[in-house]
């Protein structure tokens, strides 16, 4: 199973992603554009893993749910953590771009959303996972592969995202389609819950 952990939205959330990824549409020649039910944001790639160490991966998500409670990140002056996404960009590699929405660096949450981030790739490898070392760039993906004749130009407005729960994700092609399917989702207790 080819697996990963993060952060699923809501419809409101996922209808105001496809207001900005129609504009990038419009202005590309082609691209693979990411279908609604797959928008997410990815906390940790895990890649092909074996069915035995599921259980492992599980330890770890709980043991970080015990952790969010006493993180000094997670003592803020809001019940939940909530992040927002301001701004669009381009990742490009070999001729290929990728296009994204992305975290303002300033608002409040994205410190815990980065220490539950951290303490992933922390616990990760005693589970015998490589985890990628690269700073957290959290960032929603809207194409890739994207083809276009002129400039992009796209606007985003504050897409704010309330993070309650984390959840292990299985990627798989069916009936050609790259299709992600939620397998544990793990709620996040509450921050004024302690």
């Amino acid at each position: 199973m080819r697996l990963f952990i993060a952060v699923n939205f809501d419809n409101t959330v996922k209808e105001q992603l496809l207001e900005i990824q129609a504009q990038l549409r419009s202005q590309s020649t082609r691209g693979n554009f990411t279908r609604p039910e797959n928008l997410h944001l990815t906390l940790a790639f895990l890649g092909e893993t074996s069915e035995e160490k599921v259980p492992s991966i599980l330890k770890i998500i709980d043991d970080i749910h015990v952790l969010y409670r006493v993180l000094p990140e997670a003592k803020p002056e809001t019940s939940s953590l909530e992040v927002s996404f301001t701004h669009t960009g381009c990742f490009t590699h070999s001729h290929k771009e990728l296009w994204w929405i992305g975290a303002d660096e300033t608002c409040q949450g994205l410190s815990r959303l980065r220490a539950i981030h951290g303490e992933l790739i922390k616990r990760l490898p005693d589970a015998g996972f490589s985890v990628d070392k690269r700073p957290f760039n959290p960032h929603i993906t809207l194409g890739r592969e994207v083809k276009h004749l002129r400039q992009i130009t796209l606007t985003c407005n504050e897409i704010k995202v309330k993070v309650d729960r984390l959840s292990l994700m299985k990627s798989e092609h069916i009936g050609g389609k790259l299709t992600y399917t939620e397998l544990f989702p793990a709620a996040l207790p509450p921050l004024n819950q302690y």
